[in-house]
């Protein structure tokens, strides 16, 4: 299968490349600018090159010059369809098919009129990322993720009953961090690093973004493949079962009651963690993914 990919390419979607190359897919990149002046420059680019290579679908993956769509146009997202800009929305509606993160979005796109919508989700691992080894355990719980001010205020309820947590994260663009959190925030943490802390944590806790509803996010995959128990505000019992891959808490106070619960009875949390670790290599990677949705196609 001839495969155009055309994206802004962030850390993932190296990760795509690499699955769709082992599934034996030929496929050529056409990397989106963040410029959207160079929408109709990037559109007689794309043009050219789709007439030269000929592919069998276009895998297309946001980007803020959003070019028009094409034939064959598979379109991905992994956030909630208001959050896209108009010409995203377009291109969406437009395509043969959105490939979505969260059940929940399958609805939004029909309404809009989307001519098919399936949820993969795109969110996986690789898993060249986490080596069998373990590594040794030094951190009882850590959250890494994006501060937003909804994350911090549940971040602060957790440590004020759980001091112990630490917090690895970026702020956005004017949002400053809660004073409450100083003590537990340890800094920036992205890629090697980030998976590097869930190796050596006992517990990562994932709060899903709020759009994401079946907390189908990097983080609810990543976590347990680094053999980490994953806590989670939101889980997807097709993705993990609750109390045997994983562990669902539905507020502070709950949360921290299964923190105090599982770190007190390490042969627990330890089989859980590797219950989980199962789960995502068996059926979270990229290639599974993109096997699946081969299938599909």
């Amino acid at each position: 299968m001839k495969i155009l990919f055309v994206a802004p390419f962030y850390r993932p979607h190296y990760s795509w490349l690499k699955a769709l190359r082992r599934l034996h897919c030929r496929v050529k990149i056409f990397k989106l600018s963040r410029f959207p002046a160079n929408k109709i420059i990037n559109y007689f680019r794309l043009q050219t090159l789709i007439n030269q290579f000929q592919p069998d679908h276009i895998f297309f993956s946001g980007g803020l010059d959003a070019v028009l769509p094409f034939k064959n146009t598979i379109f991905f997202t992994g956030v909630a369809p208001e959050t896209l800009s108009l010409a995203e929305r377009r291109i969406g509606i437009l395509s043969k098919l959105v490939v979505v993160n969260d059940p929940a979005h399958i609805r939004v796109w029909d309404q809009l009129g989307a001519r098919q919508t399936i949820c993969l989700p795109i969110s996986a691992i690789d898993p060249d990322d986490y080596p069998k080894k373990m590594a040794k355990k030094i951190y009882p719980v850590s959250f890494v993720g994006t501060l937003f001010p909804y994350r911090q205020r549940h971040l602060s309820a957790i440590a004020r009953l759980y001091p112990g947590l630490k917090i690895w994260g970026c702020l956005e663009p004017g949002v400053k961090l809660l004073p409450a959190l100083k003590p537990n925030y340890q800094g920036l943490a992205e890629g090697k690093k980030m998976v590097k802390i869930y190796r050596q944590s006992l517990i990562g806790l994932n709060l899903a973004p709020s759009h994401l509803p079946s907390a189908g996010n990097l983080r609810a995959f990543e976590i347990p493949a680094a053999g980490a128990l994953l806590l989670s505000d939101h889980l997807n019992s097709d993705w993990y079962v609750n109390g045997r891959e994983a562990v669902l808490f539905n507020s502070p106070e709950a949360g921290v009651a299964k923190i105090n619960y599982y770190l007190s009875r390490p042969k627990i949390l330890q089989k859980i963690a590797l219950c989980g670790r199962r789960r995502t290599l068996k059926d979270h990677t990229y290639c599974r993914r993109f096997r699946r949705l081969i299938k599909i196609l």
